[in-house]
C-alpha cells in the first residue's frame, strides 16, 4: 500500500516534534511522522534507565517558544518525557504519527521528483520532501567483546533497559564510564549485591549544579514572559561562554581542569583509586561529565572499579585481561552510540543512485549539518557537525528547523519541484568547519573520542558559538542552491 504526503518526517523525538509545531504554525497539514518505536518521544522515551537525566539546565533543554515549569534545574527522564508529551498533545501530533514503522530504505525518484520511503512491514510512503530526524544518538554501540553470546545471564544496553528484570541483590557489571554510566551506577549501587564498573579510560568530571525548585521559584520564573525569557537568556549566555575554552583557550581549560582535579581529590581520598580516575588528556577533549554522586558511589564496599580491560565474556561473567574471573547475573552496556560514523540507520539513495552512505564514506558532511549535494529535498536534523559541547542541543535544532522551514516555504511559494545545495557551497562550508575544528580542544587535547571517525576526522561537533550557527541558519540563500521549477 502506497501513502502520499507533501512531507515525510522520520523520527518523533524533539526534532520531529519541533517540525510538527512549526508545520502547524505555517498551516502545513499534509505530512506524516514515521516512528519505528511503539510510542512517540524519541530519545527520552527510549532512554528510561535508572538515573537518566538531562546534562544541561532544563530551561534551556526546551523550545524557546514553549517554556515549561520544570521542577528542578536538571530534569530527570520522566519529566522530560512529560514535556515531550505536553507538546505532542498541545499541537495534536499523535494523529500525524505512524508508529511501529521501521524504515529500511529511502530513494529519490528523479523523474517524479519525490522520495519513496520503504517500511519493514511492506508499506511505502511517498512525498516530495523528506526530513530525517532519527537523532544522532539513536543507534546503540556495543563493543565486539569476544564471547558476548555465550553469557547465560541477562544483558542489555542502557538505551534498551529491560525493566522486567529485577536486579535487586544481584551481581551486576556495568561496561563503560561515560555519560549514561555515571547516572546508572549511583542509581543502582545501593540496590544490587555487587557492582563491577569496567573503565576503559577515565573522564573529567565536574559537579552538576542541580537543585529542586520550590513552588515559589517555579511561579516566579513564569510569572511574566519577560522574566522567563531573562532567566533563560542568563543561562544561555553563561553556558555560551564555555566555548571560549573549547575553542582552544588553554588558560581557561586549565582553570576548569583545576576545578575538576579538586573535585576528584575532595571526593576520592584513596590515592590509588584517584589515579585510576585521573584522565591523561586535556579537559574537554572528551565529553565532560556532570555528576555529584558518581565518585562517592565508587567508594561503596559493594562497588568495584576495574581498569584492567576485558579479555572475553563467558557463560558466567567476564574474564579480565589479567586473568581474573568476575561472575555476574547482569551485564549492562553503558557504551554509548554510533555518532561520528554514518548516523542515519537506513540507506538514503539520491540522484544517480548515489547513496548518502557512499557520499559519506570518508566522513559525514553536510551544509549546516542539514543538506547534502545530490540529495534534493532531503533535510537532516542533528546531522554532521551539529553536536554542541557547551550548551543545549535544542538551540542548534531550532536553528536547523528555521532553515528547513524557509526552504520549504520557498518551495511552496515559488512552485519549485526541487532544491539542492550546490556542491561547491557545501564543500567550502565543511572545509571552514574542519579548519576551525583543528584548533579546538576536541582535536588538540590528546585523546581519541566518539566525536571522531576512524580516520580522526571530527564529524560530530560544531566548532563555534551556537549563536553563530543560528545566524548562518537564519538565511536561506537561493543562489546557494540548485532549483528546479515546475
Amino acid at each position: 500500500m502506497v501513502k502520499k504526503y507533501e512531507i515525510i518526517v522520520i523520527g518523533s523525538g524533539f526534532g520531529g516534534i519541533g517540525l510538527g509545531m512549526n508545520f502547524k504554525k505555517a498551516g502545513i497539514e499534509n505530512y506524516v511522522i514515521l516512528e519505528r518505536e511503539s510510542e512517540m518521544g524519541g530519545t527520552w522515551w527510549r532512554n528510561n534507565y535508572p538515573g537518566a537525566a538531562v546534562d544541561v539546565q532544563s530551561h534551556l533543554y526546551s523550545f524557546k517558544s514553549e517554556p515549561y515549569s520544570w521542577s528542578r534545574l536538571f530534569a530527570l527522564q520522566p519529566e522530560i518525557l512529560d514535556y515531550t508529551n505536553y507538546l505532542i498533545d498541545k499541537y495534536d501530533l499523535r494523529k500525524k504519527a505512524h508508529c511501529n514503522k521501521n524504515v529500511v530504505k529511502t530513494e529519490f525518484d528523479e523523474e517524479n521528483c519525490e522520495w519513496s520511503v520503504f517500511i519493514e512491514d511492506g508499506s511505502i510512503y511517498k512525498a516530495p520532501v523528506l526530513i530525517n530526524s532519527s537523532g544522532s544518538l539513536s543507534q546503540p554501540a556495543i563493543p565486539p567483546i569476544k564471547g558476548k553470546e555465550d553469557f547465560k545471564g541477562r544483558s542489555f544496553h542502557t538505551s534498551r533497559w529491560d525493566h522486567s528484570f529485577n536486579y535487586e541483590n544481584k551481581k551486576v557489571a556495568v561496561i563503560g564510564t561515560g555519560a549514561s554510566s555515571v547516572q546508572v551506577v549511583p542509581a543502582i549501587a545501593s540496590i544490587v549485591k555487587d557492582l563491577h564498573v569496567f573503565q576503559r579510560s577515565p573522564h573529567w568530571v565536574l559537579p552538576r549544579p542541580d537543585k529542586v525548585l520550590s513552588e515559589l521559584e517555579q511561579k516566579f520564573i513564569h510569572i511574566l514572559p519577560i522574566i522567563t525569557n531573562f532567566y533563560r537568556e542568563l543561562m544561555y549566555w553563561k553556558l555560551e561562554s564555555r566555548m571560549l575554552a573549547f575553542k582552544g583557550n588553554k588558560m581557561l581549560i586549565k582553570l576548569f581542569q583545576k576545578k575538576a582535579e579538586y573535585f576528584l581529590k575532595k571526593n576520592v581520598p584513596d590515592l590509588v583509586l584517584r589515579k585510576k580516575l585521573t584522565p591523561d588528556f586535556m579537559l574537554g577533549c572528551k565529553r565532560v561529565l556532570l555528576t555529584n554522586d558518581y565518585f562517592s558511589t565508587l567508594l561503596r564496599d559493594n562497588v568495584n572499579l576495574i581498569t584492567e580491560g576485558i579479555d572475553k565474556v563467558n557463560q558466567t561473567g567476564l574474564l579480565t585481561k589479567n586473568g581474573k574471573q568476575i561472575d555476574v547475573d547482569l551485564i549492562i552496556y553503558a557504551t554509548g552510540f554510533y555518532a561520528s560514523e554514518n548516523n542515519i540507520p537506513y540507506p538514503v539513495i539520491g540522484r544517480n543512485k548515489l547513496s548518502i552512505q557512499e557520499s559519506w564514506q570518508n566522513g559525514a558532511h553536510a551544509y549546516l549539518g542539514t543538506v547534502v549535494p545530490s540529495f534534493p529535498n532531503f533535510f537532516i536534523l542533528v546531522g554532521p557537525n551539529t553536536g554542541i559541547g557547551h550548551t543545549s542541543a535544542l538551540h542548534i535544532m531550532e536553528s536547523q528547523i528555521e532553515y528547513i522551514m524557509k526552504a520549504i516555504n520557498s518551495m511552496r511559494k515559488n512552485n519549485w519541484k526541487t532544491i539542492e545545495i550546490k556542491e561547491d557551497v557545501e564543500f567550502a562550508y565543511n572545509e571552514k568547519i574542519q579548519k576551525q575544528l583543528s584548533k579546538t580542544v576536541w582535536q588538540t587535547g590528546g585523546c581519541k573520542s566518539w566525536y571522531q571517525n576512524k580516520s580522526g576526522r571530527n564529524t560530530t561537533l560544531y566548532p563555534n558559538y551556537s549563536f553563530v550557527f543560528r545566524k548562518a541558519a537564519s538565511k536561506f540563500i537561493k543562489n546557494d542552491h540548485l532549483v528546479m521549477s515546475s
